[in-house]
């Protein structure tokens, strides 16, 4: 399993998002002006690079928008607008990337923004039929629960997105952990797939094969240059995090593998003593840290079962299997193999 923790003491949301309440908003003839109203806004702030606003604030301007349309159900409507280039830097990794997997592991970069108070899982199970993937989107804070437009409109964009990303239909199940609401017949039809109500969380349940399907704008070389300027935006935006988070979340790519020192403390703009001594200050040790990270994405990347064991070797850095497989027993106390075989038995009804 795949989960993504999340340090914000103030949730944002980026400014697009509210372009998009605009847009749908302006069907009945809602102007700006009056859509955010109260909230101190004006449409020039969202234009500009990298804007975010307080997500309470978002929450508001939904409300104001049911209210001045008196539609309840926009959320469906803000989520077909949805667009990967909505989400900056990292929906242009996301777009260039080579399979559906590797975008959604891109995106779980845009919420481990520590601006961000939601968690993206990715659980591989085994299913009557073949393995089976749960995306779901949850809250590290209860204060700040997806409301049932809210989860609409991320859920709805979500599946948008994949559908551009892979220029094919997909299928699955769409899970949402509030009730079947009364207007729901009018949205039915613009709806891929069955919605269970009343769900355990808000998400997706699919085939796992769908993490394969090629993106129709695949490109190595883009890809590994917006690579890079995601690690840039999470280090510009690195407020609230640790110095040991920062770290983590530069010193392994998953197509790169890992960074040395050098490379990572350019990144923070500081030198490779500097940062050791920073590191220490914490309690951490450089070394122990990319060992810590190893461990953890040996297991994820096993689990989804997108590359080989000796594939997964290779990506983070062991020389050769025998040795991973070697650094893997010390971590988990069986070999890679026996360790996917416990899990996959452990998930079986």
């Amino acid at each position: 399993m795949t989960t993504v923790s999340i340090v914000s003491s103030q949730p944002t949301v980026p400014g697009t998002y509210v372009l998009l309440l605009m847009d749908v908003a302006e069907r009945w003839n809602i102007s700006a002006d009056k859509l955010l109203a109260g909230e101190g806004l004006q449409p020039e702030d969202c234009l500009r690079s990298g804007y975010r606003l307080p997500r309470e604030s978002f929450a508001n301007l939904i409300e104001r928008a049911v209210s001045l349309t008196g539609e309840p159900g926009i959320g469906f409507l803000l989520g077909l607008q949805m667009r990967v280039s909505c989400h900056g830097v990292i929906g242009q990794a996301a777009m260039v990337a080579r399979t559906l997997g590797e975008a959604l592991e891109i995106a779980r970069a845009y919420f481990d923004m520590p601006s961000s108070d939601l968690q993206l899982r990715i659980e591989r199970e085994a299913g009557h039929e073949g393995d089976m993937v749960r995306l779901s989107l949850g809250e590290r804070d209860e204060r700040y629960r997806l409301s049932e437009v809210g989860a609409q409109f991320l859920l709805t964009g979500f599946a948008a997105m994949a559908e551009a990303l892979t220029g094919r239909k997909l299928k699955g199940e769409g899970v949402i952990r509030f009730p079947r609401p009364s207007y729901m017949e009018r949205y039915d039809h613009l709806v891929a797939g069955k919605l269970h109500f009343d769900g355990a969380f808000n998400g997706f349940i699919f085939d796992a094969s769908i993490l394969d399907y090629p993106l129709v704008m695949s490109d190595p070389v883009a890809a590994r240059i917006a690579r890079e300027q995601c690690k840039e935006e999470l280090g510009r935006l690195g407020g609230g995090r640790s110095l040991a988070q920062q770290v983590r979340d530069l010193v392994f790519d998953e197509e790169l593998g890992f960074a040395s020192i050098e490379e990572v403390a350019e990144k923070l703009n500081t030198t490779p003593r500097t940062l050791q001594r920073r590191l220490q200050a914490e309690g951490v040790v450089f070394r122990q840290l990319v060992e810590s990270i190893r461990q953890h994405h040996a297991e994820r990347l096993l689990l989804l079962n997108q590359k080989s064991i000796g594939e997964v070797s290779d990506l983070l850095g062991y020389s050769d299997v025998t040795n991973f497989s070697r650094a893997f027993r010390r971590w988990a106390g069986c070999s890679p193999r026996d360790y996917l075989k416990q899990r996959v038995a452990g998930q079986q009804p």
